[in-house]
């Protein structure tokens, strides 16, 4: 889906749903204007991008571990895949945190901080000895619960023009598929 889509629904939301829900947590898009000029903008984009790009991998990846326990009932923070999270984490709030961005997208950069900061409370907290059974679930639901607002502010935080998406599926096979079915449909 679209940022532009997406904060459409987010604009009727509000007029539908109390204040707190997150479907009424999304930013305002940044787009060049007013204090932002065009070079700044496109400047802080390819600046951002890396950091972007490697947190929704992370988000991606511990959200797959988080299923793999609720599926098997355990989680073993030595897996190796758990190792490759930490490093793609750290690597993620290296390239964010070394962003400068111009003043009038402080509060969109500050926004992606707050969402590597909660991914990566929880990728610190996978690292730890974790409980079996209900103690296990109430973790994971905790953990997915920080996950998804962690998510919806990266979705937020979209920048289409620049190439700033959460998850691309244009390239996608099923993507091909759709189109393809879309296509001999109409025909």
């Amino acid at each position: 889906m679209r940022p532009a889509r997406i904060r459409a629904i987010a604009e009727q939301a509000q007029l539908i749903h109390h204040p707190a829900c997150e479907a009424a947590d999304l930013a305002a898009p940044l787009t060049p204007g007013p204090g932002l000029d065009r070079d700044d903008f496109i400047r802080y984009g390819l600046a951002l991008r890396p950091g972007y790009d490697r947190l929704g991998r992370v988000l991606g990846q511990i959200a797959g571990l988080l299923i793999l326990a609720r599926l098997g009932s355990r989680f073993e923070s030595d897996w190796p895949t758990v190792a490759t999270v930490v490093e793609q984490a750290r690597n993620a709030e290296s390239e964010l945190c070394g962003v400068t961005p111009p003043p009038a997208a402080r509060q969109h950069h500050a926004r992606l901080l707050g969402a590597m900061q909660a991914t990566l409370s929880v990728v610190r907290a996978v690292g730890q000895t974790l409980p079996r059974g209900e103690g296990l679930h109430e973790r994971l639901d905790a953990w997915t619960r920080d996950l998804q607002a962690a998510g919806r502010t990266l979705s937020g935080c979209a920048i289409e023009g620049l190439g700033l998406m959460p998850l691309d599926f244009s390239q996608a096979c099923c993507s091909c598929a759709t189109a393809s079915a879309n296509s001999s449909a109409i025909h």
